[in-house]
């Protein structure tokens, strides 16, 4: 619960980060999309000058009118999934912070990382508000993977660092780094999957399993550098599925998907999974990623299309769950969040997140490289 908070005579300034989508779904859209994503050295980790070649003489000529057709299955005509639940859920994320906080101390925004607006869009605009006299004496960026993981939090930091090294104006400022394990992220992902649950039980259908699936990860990150990123994944898994009422923890299954190249990735890989369940005769599957807040490629498309396809061919049914994207609770919760992050006390921070038991960790299936 918010307490009454006496507000200091300052401004925080909020950006929700998240990573942008091709302009459009053709060829040349995704050459320019590709070629900034898979050219940050934080994504691809491999010797730059050999991926250079690589990235630009066998992955640029030929991946681009692929991933167009498939981005093409999730566009509106206007934008893609990613874009638009982004930016509504920012706006009403800004709406339920003025119920709590009606003179304006904090203010929320939104930047892509690949598509505009652009983290600089949103530092000009915030050095136009300190000509005005109105400016914000913190930054708050919240990038929105809940989860932890060199290629993403810290891309967004080098990101934002890259900026900062053209700026003369430097406010003060914060960035959070993951999310996964708030009441906020839980609560409504739990709802979510049990909303989804009932809507099938109610339809006849008999749910044999739950697969969480996070995205994937190329296994040396976790087993040489020590990446947390799985642990996140491990800790966000108890968490949900120990709060679900309309389905059993024995029955929930942690995956792994969107593998890319010819590294071993994070296990067990989330085809493999629905592969397995379906040969055991547990054909109704439902299926949920909270590695992603807003519907995108992956949840849409991978998930929604293809895997349901693949399972069709197999016996099978997967029912996907969408993502927490725009619904009302989580824009409420996670404005108290943000609330909390940008003006509560260390007490108020450490109250907004739930703690995992140590008999958790030690049942956490360890990842060893086969090669």
């Amino acid at each position: 619960m918010i307490k009454n908070y006496t507000h200091p005579k300052r401004k925080t300034k909020v950006v929700f980060v998240q990573l942008g989508s091709p302009s459009e779904p053709t060829p040349k859209a995704l050459r320019k999309y590709l070629r900034a994503f898979l050219g940050d050295p934080r994504v691809v980790d491999i010797n730059p000058w050999l991926w250079k070649i690589i990235l630009n003489f066998f992955v640029l000529p030929f991946r681009p009118k692929k991933s167009a057709k498939l981005y093409a299955r999730i566009w509106d005509g206007e934008s893609f999934p990613l874009i638009t639940n982004t930016r509504d859920f920012t706006k009403n994320v800004s709406e339920e912070l003025k119920k709590i906080d009606p003179q304006g101390y904090v203010e929320v925004n939104h930047a892509f990382l690949l598509s505009p607006p652009y983290v600089n869009e949103v530092y000009d605009s915030w050095e136009e508000d300190l000509k005005n006299g109105v400016g914000a004496t913190k930054l708050l960026v919240i990038p929105m993977f809940p989860q932890y993981s060199e290629s993403t939090i810290a891309s967004g930091i080098d990101a934002l660092a890259k900026e900062l090294s053209k700026r003369v104006k430097i406010p003060t400022f914060e960035v959070i780094t993951n999310f996964h394990r708030t009441h906020a992220f839980i609560d409504n992902s739990v709802k979510q999957v049990d909303l989804k649950l009932d809507e099938l039980i109610k339809q006849g259908k008999k749910i044999d399993s739950l697969v969480i699936t996070f995205h994937g990860m190329q296994k040396r990150r976790v087993v040489s550098k020590g990446d947390d990123y799985y642990r996140h994944c491990y800790e966000t898994f108890c968490l949900i599925t120990n709060k679900l009422k309309n389905i059993r923890s024995d029955q929930c299954t942690m995956s792994f998907q969107s593998r890319f190249g010819s590294e071993e990735w994070i296990t067990p890989y989330t085809d493999d999974v629905v592969k397995k369940l379906i040969s055991e005769g547990k054909k109704e599957i439902v299926i949920y990623s909270p590695s992603f807040v807003a519907d995108c490629l992956e949840t849409t498309d991978e998930l929604g299309h293809e895997l349901v396809n693949e399972a069709k061919e197999l016996g099978g049914n997967i029912y996907p769950v969408e993502c927490l994207n725009t619904n009302k609770n989580w824009c409420k919760d996670f404005a108290k969040y943000t609330f909390v992050q940008a003006e509560g006390s260390a007490q108020d921070k450490e109250d907004i997140e739930y703690k995992l038991d140590s008999k958790y960790y030690q049942k956490m299936p360890p990842q060893i490289m086969s090669k």
